[in-house]
């Protein structure tokens, strides 16, 4: 069943599932089941956090009071949603793999640019404490499959849901991402400030 969900929400989206054939739970799980399949396909992982998000939103919708004619074509408007968005969380975890690799075994970036940005990420990683950089290094190391388990097994330990642990990692990376880009202006204005470097030419005869 969804994940987020009070008894009034989900007893609301099994009854507009069920209205054509009477049998809301099997036309419940026919639907998560296709659109765990949807999101397999568009590579969105784990699928079946995805397709309960899908169900979650549809859920809000109708215990919202949202009319909604035909559910399955309209979660299926929500899933397409959350493809995109799945992508863009796919790009934040790489920057933020990369921003961690800067401070793990592959060493320093010795270009100037690269030398800031590993210097941004070790000043603000040092501001969280040690439970929150724990908790990053568990959720976002390993392959894909690997932090998908990794993920399972801390959610299993926090004794929060998915979708909880998600926000909360989502949380620690806008704070990290808001403390570097801080870090990061305030060298580059310190930069623009500083007075050029003029050489006097030397006389010739």
């Amino acid at each position: 069943m969804p994940h987020d969900l009070d008894q009034t929400s989900l007893l609301g989206l099994l009854a507009a599932l069920g209205e054509d054939s009477g049998q809301p739970g099997l036309a419940y799980e026919n639907l998560r089941a296709r659109l765990i399949r949807y999101f397999e396909w568009n590579r969105c992982w784990p699928a079946e956090d995805w397709a309960d998000t899908a169900l979650d939103r549809l859920a809000g919708k109708i215990a919202a009071g949202e009319t909604i004619a035909d559910p399955r074509r309209f979660v299926a408007g929500i899933a397409r949603m959350l493809v995109h968005e799945s992508a863009a969380q796919q790009l934040r975890e790489q920057r933020m793999l990369s921003w961690m690799r800067w401070t793990g075994s592959y060493g320093p970036v010795h270009d100037e640019a690269g030398q800031t940005r590993e210097e941004a990420l070790s000043h603000c990683l040092e501001g969280l404490s040690a439970e929150s950089r724990l908790f990053l290094e568990r959720y976002y190391t390993g392959d894909a499959g690997q932090r998908i388990r990794n993920r399972q097994q801390l959610a299993g330990e926090l004794g929060i849901g998915l979708n909880a642990l998600r926000n909360r990692a989502l949380r620690l990376r806008q704070q990290l991402e808001d403390c570097t880009s801080a870090y990061l202006e305030r060298f580059s204005r310190r930069d623009e400030t500083r007075p050029a470097v003029t050489t006097k030419r030397r006389k010739t005869v």
